[in-house]
């Protein structure tokens, strides 16, 4: 759909000058346009006379409204209060106004999506599906896609990083304020009873990750609901993520047992990031299930070796194993990290560089710039970001 216009009614001047500069310069630039009114006859007039479809958000103080505010279309009106608190009704919800705007506006169309399910709220991306996936455990995929996820993003990619562990590795992941989240399960639910409104749902699950700019949606804190998780339920998840229009790509960290919720997830992914150790117990194991999985009809689309790259990781720049004896071709490398054998805090685990090479090889395969281009990129952008910094931490929160 087209952008949704966004009718601000408030006399606060500098407040509607800070959400129309987040706006332009975020992702919600791509949903919303914006009008502002500082005068209540000229707001309400517009808002009387002006027969394209918008959301209004009008300040309390300008209470009550006339009745011509009311004919607008149930779901697009939403107040703000100077005062943090959470009230109102159902149809008219009252709205923090100097919360970080992300949020702010997160929760308008959240609140719109749940009354208008016939034209949701959608960005016009089309997101492509990477898997993370390795036969063995403790192959470095959380780390890997958790990477990918940051240095994407880096580049102006929106992402989504879904965890799919049975036992996910949560410090990657910011939790909810009660220290265990159930946003997982939200979404699954939605998944098995009504699929249809994941798309809409997606503003609600999302988290942005605070320091390395990528939505995720936090990981299951029960792991007898990832054993019950089905692999419809996955495949629903993922059309809904697409159908969102809000990504470029949804990573999935995937468990390395092959459970069905795994093989839907190599089915369904666009590219395989298969991880392998120079490990001769490892690359023995992997040789046999790719082996076995060959031999499986229905597993053919999964094994197109246009999608799948084999990347080693944790190398030291000298190979112990000949990976053609497993039939194993390696895409690239990945380098062994020796401060991360024992860390106390994952963020000490954060480099700049460790899957760039993974990223280049993506957005080369996207049409986008090459490595060269890109890493002579990197600086100014880097630059451009701590310029922006002041401005966008006193916007944002």
């Amino acid at each position: 759909m087209a952008k949704m216009l966004l009718v601000l009614l408030d006399d606060d001047a500098y407040f509607a000058d800070m959400l129309s500069a987040y706006i332009r310069s975020s992702e919600y630039a791509e949903r919303f346009s914006l009008r502002v009114f500082t005068a209540a006859e000229e707001g309400f007039r517009f808002v009387e006379e002006t027969r394209e479809p918008f959301i209004m958000m009008v300040h309390e103080s300008w209470m009550p409204l006339p009745d011509s505010a009311y004919r607008v279309k149930t779901g697009c009106i939403v107040l703000i209060s100077d005062s943090m608190r959470a009230s109102g009704l159902l149809e008219y919800p009252v709205l923090f106004k100097f919360q970080p705007l992300n949020h702010l506006l997160s929760g308008i169309a959240v609140h719109y999506n749940e009354y208008c399910k016939d034209a949701p709220l959608r960005g016009r991306r089309g997101a492509r599906t990477l898997a993370v996936y390795s036969a063995v455990g403790g192959s470095g995929k959380t780390v890997t896609a958790v990477h990918l996820a940051r240095q994407l993003a880096f580049h102006g990619e929106k992402v989504l990083c879904l965890p799919l562990e049975r036992l996910p590795s949560k410090a990657w992941f910011a939790e909810d304020r009660d220290g265990e989240s159930e946003t997982f399960s939200q979404m699954l639910y939605y998944a098995k009873t009504n699929p249809d409104i994941l798309a809409a749902k997606m503003e609600q699950l999302k988290r942005r990750h605070p320091e390395l700019k990528f939505d995720y949606v936090p990981p299951s804190s029960h792991p007898k609901e990832m054993v019950e998780m089905e692999s419809a339920d996955l495949q629903r998840i993922l059309q809904g993520a697409a159908a969102s229009g809000i990504y470029d790509w949804i990573i999935l960290d995937l468990d390395s047992f092959p459970s069905p919720v795994t093989l839907k997830g190599l089915q369904e992914a666009d590219h395989i990031f298969w991880l392998v150790l120079d490990d001769c117990i490892h690359l023995q194991k992997t040789a046999e299930l790719f082996a076995s999985w060959k031999g499986e009809e229905n597993h053919k689309d999964m094994l197109s070796i246009d999608k799948i790259a084999f990347w080693l990781n944790k190398s030291t720049g000298h190979a112990l194993n000949d990976f053609s004896k497993y039939g194993i071709t390696l895409q690239g490398e990945l380098p062994y990290v020796p401060e991360w054998k024992a860390v106390a805090h994952v963020e000490r685990m954060v480099s700049a560089a460790f899957t760039a090479s993974m990223v280049q090889e993506l957005l080369r395969e996207k049409g986008e710039a090459g490595p060269d281009e890109r890493s002579g990129k990197e600086t100014e952008i880097t630059q451009k970001n701590s310029r922006e910094h002041g401005l966008r931490k006193h916007i944002i929160g």
